[in-house]
């Protein structure tokens, strides 16, 4: 009989050690987001002059619609995405058992796209040399964490 409980309190010991072992690796990853108003390259604004482009592309009334007065709409697209991504770690953290956190632990989740750059106009030119308008908003990198607890059973559980 001693020497089954023997055995016994040998294999517990050795699988809660084995268990110990089986920690998930913690997960950190950077949360960052960049957009434009148009993905296509740009609002073709038929702006022909050789200066003053931008001003141009800032007072084009297709621009100002889609993208916004001051691009706006484009900052906030840009903070979109970076929440989503925020959102769909910290949902992919916790459905894993783990705890969430900002590496830095002084930062404040941001509430609004405020938090985003101010979005900038964007001159280019297509294949034939049309001049096309475009805003830029890029929010900055955060990086976050997610710390996963042990797997595994502990030697209480097992009794």
């Amino acid at each position: 009989m001693k020497r089954l409980l023997f055995i016994l309190a040998s294999v517990l010991l050795t699988r809660s050690l084995w268990a110990a072992e089986q920690c998930q690796a913690h997960e950190a990853t950077v949360i960052d987001s960049e957009a434009r108003c148009v993905e296509d390259g740009g609002i073709n604004i038929g702006y022909t002059g050789d200066d003053g482009a931008k001003v141009a592309c800032m007072e084009d009334k297709q621009v100002r619609g889609l993208c916004g007065p001051d691009g706006g709409l484009t900052r906030l697209r840009a903070y979109s995405d970076w929440y989503n991504k925020l959102k769909q770690f910290q949902d992919t953290c916790s459905v894993q058992g783990g705890t969430f956190a900002f590496l830095d632990t002084n930062f404040v989740e941001p509430q609004n796209e405020s938090y985003c750059l101010q979005a900038v106009p964007e001159v280019g030119s297509n294949m034939f040399e049309e001049p096309l308008c475009n805003y830029r908003s890029v929010c900055p990198a955060v990086t976050v964490t997610c710390e996963r607890p042990c797997n595994g059973p502990s030697v209480a559980s097992l009794f």
